[in-house]
């Protein structure tokens, strides 16, 4: 049960640093985060690796520029059956020029029957968000 605290504290605090300024780990981070009631020794080695990417990069920059506000680009990607439950998981990202300005990263809500699929579920969750910013800037 010590193990299983130390893990929760610990993805609790990436998941901090991940909403404020570490959005390169994001996606990992929300995959941690559906792992922490009862951590395997799989889950411990990718929350070891997280940890050990963000002491190696500690000195890099985060680089951001809006070279034409009226440009937005959104990627959006989804990955099928990556949870133990079998749902999918998605990811976005908006960028308006350099960097990434926006970003998502969750469980999907629904299971899904092909990596296809998958992705039109990813695109639907991140439909909101891409409408409600685009909006926004215009």
């Amino acid at each position: 049960e010590g193990r299983a605290q130390c893990f929760h504290s610990t993805v609790a605090q990436l998941l901090f640093v991940t909403m404020r300024c570490r959005r390169d780990i994001q996606t990992a981070v929300a995959f941690l985060t559906t792992r922490v009631k009862e951590p395997d020794e799989d889950d411990w080695a990718k929350l070891k690796r997280v940890l050990k990417y963000l002491h190696g990069t500690v000195y890099l920059s985060l680089t951001l520029d809006a070279s034409d506000m009226t440009l937005m680009r959104w990627w959006v990607d989804a990955s099928f059956a990556t949870h133990p439950d079998y749902r999918s998981h998605t990811g976005a990202v908006l960028s308006l020029g350099k960097g990434g300005v926006i970003s998502m990263s969750r469980k999907q809500r629904l299971n899904t029957k092909s990596s296809t699929e998958a992705e039109v579920v990813g695109i639907d969750d991140a439909s909101s968000q891409i409408l409600w910013t685009n909006y926004f800037i215009k």
